[in-house]
């Protein structure tokens, strides 16, 4: 698998970079993100926490977006401000995402409710591809 990275000053508080458009992109972005905030020192549960919603939003965008016309997925955040910003796009159409209602024995259809409860607040755009961005706060 190869990833393509946009070049960023070492005092940059974002990453972003590109992955193939397959499954097992998801858990590159998860261990690049989460070894990330452990550099920070932040908290292991907000480490989990964002780690989990980083790949709610990779998952979704796989399952139900489509390649950019390179065949990837964008995938980035930026730390700052008592704050993490996780953002991921796919090549797709606009749609209308919103989180389903789902029953406790059901195996799909949580993904945008765990997404929303977690975060802070959460924003899809419709420019250049569907792009999802979910917020995050830490307290120090």
């Amino acid at each position: 698998m190869t990833s393509r990275h946009a070049q960023q000053p070492a005092d940059d508080p974002c990453t972003s970079f590109q992955l193939p458009f397959e499954l097992a992109s998801g858990r590159v972005a998860r261990h690049r993100l989460r070894r990330d905030l452990e550099s920070r020192d932040l908290r292991a549960t907000f480490v989990d926490d964002a780690e989990l919603v980083l790949a709610e939003l990779v998952a979704n965008g796989l399952e139900h977006g489509q390649p950019d016309t390179d065949g990837q997925i964008d995938v980035s955040w930026c730390i700052e401000d008592g704050m993490v910003r996780i953002s991921v796009c796919d090549g797709g159409p606009p749609s209308t995402l919103r989180k389903v209602s789902f029953s406790d024995d059901g195996a799909r259809g949580r993904g945008l409710a765990i997404v929303e409860h977690i975060c802070d607040a959460w924003t899809v755009e419709h420019t250049d591809g569907l792009r999802v961005t979910a917020e995050l706060q830490y307290r120090d």
